[in-house]
């Protein structure tokens, strides 16, 4: 199912693999009994962290299209909102009637703003996450149903209120429509939720204060960081990978590709005439 007879086959040198943190695994193992490069990218649990500073106009945009922008299926989609206490009633409220308004439909439609999902075991799994949430003792804020109206796999666009970092929907890639709301009390301690998951890809601050979007660059353990922006990105000129069980520290994307797609050559050419001795050979005759 993950490619095993490409990844082994003799004539395939490289291989750059996009897909689960599971199956990335599989290929690694299997690339590595014949000493192949191997690029992965595998999952994430991105959030994105607004602080009481913040723009939450600029905020709110971001957070709607990072978390429901191409349904969700995308590895750098936001899936975690850590808010600050002092504006999380606010922003909250906010958020639920975004979510409302956004509508669901064919994929190629200019009016649509989520459509489905890939497949009907997709959507399956994603429905499942809504009972765990619950289970969990999260409350469903908008969304939490599959739509039937579309002729498709259509999840709604969903929110999870009081989730605790520990929770599954907190832990876990879902790969759908869900948004998960944590509440913190401070920088420091969103910075700590953020990185509570096994994958480090995406993580995004709003803040006015430029003391505290360079604490979070500096102890965000992700790949990529974004300061007034939301976790999905297009700087194509940027490397792009990340940390942890998102991938093997390979990068793609800008000049950094060519790290995994070519190989090194170092060549000597010396017309002196006489021997040239390495430093390690060199010595003090006298």
């Amino acid at each position: 199912m993950w490619g095993k007879a490409l990844v082994e086959h003799p004539d395939v040198k490289v291989i750059s693999f996009t897909g689960s943190t599971e199956s990335g695994r599989q290929v690694a193992t299997a690339a590595a009994t014949q000493l192949k490069k191997v690029a992965l990218e595998l999952g994430g649990k991105n959030a994105i962290l607004v602080m009481d500073d913040a723009n939450l106009d600029l905020a709110l945009e971001a957070v709607i299209w990072s978390a429901f922008g191409t349904t969700g299926q995308r590895c750098t989609a936001c899936s975690r909102l850590i808010l600050h206490r002092a504006i999380k009633d606010e922003f909250t409220e906010r958020l639920v009637e975004a979510t409302r308004r956004l509508k669901l439909g064919h994929g190629l439609d200019p009016e649509t703003d989520v459509g489905p999902v890939i497949s009907a075991g997709a959507l399956r799994k994603i429905h499942a996450y809504t009972g765990i949430a619950q289970q969990e003792g999260a409350t469903v804020l908008v969304g939490g149903r599959i739509w039937e109206n579309g002729g498709g796999f259509f999840y709604e666009p969903t929110l999870f209120d009081g989730v605790a970092p520990h929770f599954r929907v907190a832990q876990e890639e879902i790969f759908g429509p869900c948004l998960s709301i944590i509440t913190a009390n401070s920088l420091e301690e969103a910075i700590q939720i953020n990185n509570s998951v096994a994958y480090g890809l995406s993580s995004s601050l709003f803040t006015q204060d430029v003391n505290r979007a360079f604490q979070a660059i500096r102890d965000f353990s992700s790949g990529l960081v974004y300061i007034n922006h939301g976790t999905i990105g297009a700087e194509t000129h940027l490397p792009f990978g990340g940390t942890n069980d998102t991938g093997n520290g390979t990068r793609e994307a800008a000049w950094t590709a060519l790290d995994t797609f070519s190989e090194w050559k170092t060549v000597y050419v010396d017309w002196s005439g006489r021997l040239q001795r390495a430093q390690i050979d060199t010595y003090d005759e006298a």
